[in-house]
């Protein structure tokens, strides 16, 4: 029997096999994916304590102990979904790189079309899911923008509750492109700093192109250059190999650093934007270290599951319009970058 490609219980496989695009930040400091049976969950975010053990007679009771802290969010992950259209104009036409003296039939240009627009489709979420990474890391927070059932424009803000001294804006003869400034020593500050509210002990600085640019001409970074103190081979540099967008730098002064220059198309004003801004420095913890993780909710669809949501990561599907007659394929999902442990990272815009 002949398998029909256009059904979500073929394409939901085919669509996880695919490639992750653009994933160092998730890959960097992000955990595990996570599927839940809802778009309703609970995030907690650790707190902790530094409690030490108390002195106490031993003819006496022993002390009962605080326990360490955390509180609970409940938010409802937000929604994406979206869709491609085929028509017999499409399948009729010779894409890009098909040979003209060997022509394929419109059904197997339609299913190459279809493979092309999963791809894609599968690009744009990845994007998404990096996109979220980002906000995150560079504001604690993730915003989540897009249209109500009644079209009108609406946004959704999730505050993952970072310190705020650790999302940070130096000020004017504070720059790192000031030489009497040594970035070195706000990195010592911004690890104690994030290690005293979280316990964490972060190392990887991620950059944008112009921070970077004063870190590396910065005259008190010169000389540990000058002294041979940055090495790559502290740093596992194949474990980046072909992500876009990220080149690992070196390992300076106990710090692995990286410069990240990846972009996306901004839905507001389709401008060319930086994930990580230009004069933007994230020190961070690694994902092993902690318990941060993109959290996938329920996808809701009757048509495909009518008893009801589906813990799946994404779904695609596909229909066909008899009236004007076109195929689509729709993919939807629920992700959201989750930071349980936002203490863990600190961001600084290091230059006016």
């Amino acid at each position: 029997m002949a398998i029909d490609i256009y059904t979500p219980q073929v394409m939901v496989p085919a669509i996880e096999k695919m490639p992750r695009a653009g994933n160092f930040l998730r890959t960097l400091f992000l955990g595990p994916e996570v599927t839940h049976p809802t778009r309703d969950i609970a995030i907690d975010i650790s707190t902790g304590s530094r409690i030490v053990a108390p002195y106490v007679s031993p003819l006496r009771e022993g002390k009962v102990m605080n326990k360490d802290g955390y509180s609970t969010n409940k938010i409802r992950l937000p929604y994406v979904k979206f869709k491609y259209d085929i028509t017999a104009v499409d399948a009729a036409k010779r894409s890009i790189g098909e040979n003209p003296f060997a022509p394929i039939s419109p059904a197997a240009r339609s299913e190459k079309l279809m493979n092309k627009f999963l791809a894609e489709g599968n690009d744009a979420i990845e994007r998404l899911l990096e996109l979220q990474t980002a906000q995150g890391l560079v504001t604690g927070k993730v915003t989540a923008l897009g249209t109500d059932d009644s079209d009108l424009d609406w946004s959704l803000e999730i505050d993952f509750q970072r310190a705020a001294g650790q999302t940070i804006v130096k000020g004017v003869g504070t720059e790192w492109s000031v030489d009497t400034v040594n970035p070195m020593d706000d990195l010592r500050a911004w690890q104690a700093m994030a290690h005293k509210s979280s316990f964490r002990l972060p190392k990887e600085v991620v950059m944008g192109s112009e921070a970077l640019e004063s870190f590396i001409n910065n005259p008190n970074i010169d000389k540990l250059l000058d002294n041979r103190r940055i090495e790559g081979n502290m740093m596992n540099i194949s474990e980046f190999d072909g992500m876009s967008g990220v080149r690992p730098i070196g390992s300076i002064g106990g710090f692995n650093i990286y410069e990240y220059v990846q972009s996306y198309t901004h839905p507001q004003t389709g401008a060319d934007t930086d994930m990580i801004p230009a004069k933007q420095v994230i020190l961070g913890t690694r994902a092993s270290d902690t318990r941060n993780a993109i959290n996938f909710g329920a996808i809701e669809d009757v048509t495909v599951s009518p008893t009801g949501p589906m813990e799946l990561r994404v779904l695609p599907k596909s229909w066909v319009d008899q009236d004007p007659p076109v195929r689509w394929l729709m993919l939807q999902t629920s992700p959201l970058a989750t930071f349980h442990e936002p203490n863990a990272f600190v961001s600084a815009q290091v230059e006016a």
